[in-house]
């Protein structure tokens, strides 16, 4: 049995790209020895092997020295290939809808030379079976819009119904291995904007106001009572409004679909409101909110979510402007407000017997305990108060 021959790395016969393997290779452009495909490559190498392909790409289209407008314009298609990351290559990415559509007015005719002619590129892509695979794709999709045609998109079930089963896999896998937040873009607050200027036109700045929940008629702070009204009670209203602008959030601004679980979570949150707890000072009447949306089992935030709502809350407290402080503070609450009146409204409990339903049932989701009725009549007289204690008290 012959015995195996141990080669030794030195000067000559090491990878000159990762000084770490036995050298196979000889790049064909600047003669540098190299072990794998990997190395050949690597960033360090990434100028020399993308002009290598391009020179290679020229050559296979027969491009003449005395052509800088052909020229010119394959490079800007190979560089446009590499930046799209769609088909993988030896110098990048391949995407054969940038010649289609991109380049119907080039000086290169592809469809004249044929696909298959693209040197480097043909040993990676089959062309054919690439065409075939783009027309199937547009199919499918013509396809699966002729089929929601008239289809309610709120409905799931109907939706569901829709679909072919390779489709409802993809969408099970999906759900599983992506984060579905990225998918829906992210609800800007109406408290957001603020006049930096000090004087501002009175025409413009009314216009923000569009955007903001309407007020109602606030009664006068004297016709709700004759006491003064303690110090913590300011507080108490910082409590209520910390939990209402992270519930807002969480709900990504579609709180009002959901009435009865944003009153739920802010009830939840704000003990001030449910318990009738006094806070002394700002902090402990935001860091309460924090602790209980960590202690909920069925709120998942983090730290992030959370210095987010304490941005809001100091961007509410503050206002749209100087002559305008407490405005938002009245919109939040007067929202608040709606949300209650909505929640009062009787809950229609949907019957999960469709294939949607079975395949994704609410029972694997933590159950949000309903505020009853007496405590949504007592959360509104709260809000009255806090409404007229903003309105004619309130001094931040």
């Amino acid at each position: 049995m012959a015995s195996a021959k141990i080669i030794e790395l030195d000067e000559t016969n090491t990878c000159k790209i990762c000084d770490n393997a036995l050298a196979k290779y000889s790049c064909p452009r600047c003669n540098k020895i190299y072990c794998s495909l990997t190395c050949y490559q690597a960033m360090s190498h990434l100028d020399c092997s993308e002009h290598f392909y391009q020179d290679n790409v020229m050559a296979e289209l027969n491009l003449e020295p005395n052509a800088p407008d052909s020229k010119a314009k394959m490079l800007e298609i190979l560089q446009r290939t590499h930046e799209n990351n769609r088909i993988p290559s030896p110098s990048g990415y391949f995407d054969y809808n940038d010649y289609n559509e991109n380049d119907s007015d080039s000086d290169v005719d592809l469809d004249g030379i044929g696909l298959g002619n693209l040197g480097p590129f043909s040993q990676f892509v089959d062309i054919e079976d690439l065409e075939e695979d783009l027309d199937s794709d547009d199919d499918e999709c013509i396809d699966i819009t002729e089929r929601l045609q008239g289809v309610n998109l709120d409905d799931p079930e109907k939706v569901w119904g829709k679909l072919t089963e390779d489709e409802r896999q993809d969408f099970v896998a999906f759900l599983k291995t992506e984060d579905l937040s990225k998918l829906i873009p992210s609800w800007e607050p109406w408290w957001l904007y603020c006049e930096n200027n000090k004087v501002t036109e009175v025409d413009a700045s009314d216009d923000f106001k569009n955007s903001c929940p309407k007020l109602g008629d606030i009664k006068d702070f004297s016709s709700v009572t004759t006491k003064v009204p303690a110090n913590c009670v300011k507080y108490n209203l910082i409590n209520l409004l910390s939990a209402y602008a992270f519930t807002a959030r969480y709900f990504n601004g579609e709180h009002h679909d959901f009435s009865n679980e944003a009153v739920a979570t802010i009830a939840t949150l704000s003990l001030a409101l449910k318990k009738g707890q006094n806070f002394e000072n700002f902090e402990t009447a935001v860091k309460s909110v924090e602790q209980e949306c960590i202690n909920c089992e069925w709120i998942i935030t983090d730290s992030e979510n959370l210095d987010l709502m304490r941005d809001d809350i100091a961007k509410i407290l503050k206002g749209p402007n100087t002559q305008d402080k407490t405005f938002y503070v009245l919109c939040a609450l007067s929202d608040f407000q709606i949300l209650l009146r909505e929640s009062q409204k009787p809950v229609e409990q949907a019957k999960a017997t469709g294939a949607f339903s079975k395949q994704f049932p609410n029972d694997q989701f933590p159950t949000v305990q309903y505020e009853t009725k007496e405590k949504l009549k007592k959360y509104l007289k709260k809000t009255d108060y806090f409404l007229s204690f903003a309105k004619d008290v309130l001094r931040m």
